[in-house]
């Protein structure tokens, strides 16, 4: 089945897309989706598939059409990216790979709400995935500090226009995390 996504989510998302390319700075990826913010750009960056190629992309989300671009991008730019993957560790160690030593990865993604009311969203949510082949039940900024990210700007908020399991969304910027192990 085709994974598809509520096609309120670009009207509502269309400001915050707007932003997120006008402040990305120095050589940027933008891993796809819509189009209408790529003129926001200071410089034109390097654009992965869109979301009109959902079925086309791989389970990295097209990161590995990239090859040997490792450590080059200064920004990264994730719209709506993280549903679509099925190995969210495999997805941000190839993050981190591309991004230059100093980079930040912004992002604009669907995540779970804290607590209580998450957890039972979350139930619905594992079944969106059974039938629409999204992964919409992970804590995105936790699975970004889980794996070499530092989540430096977190802004949490909701599309009231849109099913339940697509309500929650998070708009922040992360890091390489300088003080891992890693």
């Amino acid at each position: 089945m085709a994974r598809c996504l509520p096609m309120e989510l670009s009207a509502a998302l269309a400001e915050r897309r707007r932003t997120i390319a006008a402040t990305a700075t120095g050589r940027v990826l933008d891993l796809g989706g819509w189009h209408d913010h790529l003129g926001e750009y200071a410089e034109p960056p390097t654009v992965l598939g869109g979301l009109d190629e959902l079925g086309g992309l791989d389970e990295l989300g097209g990161l590995d059409e990239l090859g040997e671009l490792d450590g080059t991008f200064d920004t990264i730019v994730s719209l709506i990216r993280t549903p679509l993957v099925q190995d969210m560790g495999a997805f941000i160690g190839r993050l981190v790979d591309h991004l230059a030593p100093d980079g930040v990865v912004a992002f604009l993604e669907p995540t779970v709400r804290p607590g209580r009311a998450g957890d039972l969203l979350r139930l619905g949510a594992r079944g969106q995935r059974r039938f629409g082949g999204l992964h919409l039940d992970r804590d995105i900024p936790t699975e970004f500090r889980e794996r070499q990210l530092f989540v430096t700007d977190l802004h949490r908020f909701e599309v009231a226009s849109v099913a339940a399991p697509f309500r929650p969304f998070v708009d922040g910027r992360a890091r390489r995390n300088r003080h891992s192990s890693n």
